[in-house]
């Protein structure tokens, strides 16, 4: 079941992280090392911490959150994002059925020129991913995206894509979750989630 993040307090960090799993073998002979990326098996983790909250009005929503989460077994949408990357009426979607690995077709563009850059995000089935280099719509409104991680469940054509605040779907890391208080109602959060879509 998926959440609703509270709208306030936002979080005053939220450290992410990206793990990536790989196999290393060293020759035994010539000491040289080869990795084998795992390339269906990457996951983000984030960290997030509130500011504090003073006053038990203001952390209702926020307490109702950790418990509706029901340990690891419900997930939440984690923007990814500080400000929207796009204006608004941009509607971006997938371009041709079968898509997978690093690259995307995309259409929805508009107008020709540069959109985003190397180290923004995208959002895909629920999916958040890096772009590897700028995205450059043609005449057509059409862009090839270059991703990390790699596409782990194939989009349908047509399949919208979030460009102006992509997210990701999380879930708790631990099943223990919950909230400190301190003297005048002055509460604190803080949670490690992981990618759970």
């Amino acid at each position: 079941m998926l959440i609703t993040f509270p709208a306030a307090p936002v979080p005053a960090t939220i450290e992410w992280a990206i793990d990536q799993p790989a196999q290393v073998n060293r020759g035994e002979f010539t000491g040289r090392r080869r990795a084998t990326i795992l390339a269906a098996a990457p996951r983000w983790f984030a960290t997030v911490t509130l500011p504090p909250i003073l006053g038990e009005d203001r952390v209702l929503d926020w307490r109702a959150f950790v418990v509706d989460l029901d340990g690891v077994a419900n997930s939440f949408r984690l923007v990814a994002v500080e400000r929207d990357q796009l204006p608004a009426g941009v509607a971006v979607s997938v371009d041709g059925a079968g898509q997978g690995g690093l690259q995307l077709a995309t259409k929805g563009w508009g107008a020709p020129g540069l959109k985003l850059k190397r180290g923004q995000f995208v959002t895909v089935g629920d999916q958040l991913l890096m772009l590897r280099a700028p995205v450059i719509a043609d005449a057509a409104g059409k862009a090839i995206l270059s991703l990390k991680p790699y596409i782990r469940l194939t989009p349908a054509d047509g399949a919208p894509i979030e460009v102006r605040r992509p997210y990701a779907v999380m879930a708790m890391s631990d099943t223990r979750n919950g909230w400190s208080v301190g003297i005048g109602q002055n509460y604190a959060i803080s949670f490690q989630c992981e990618e759970a879509f």
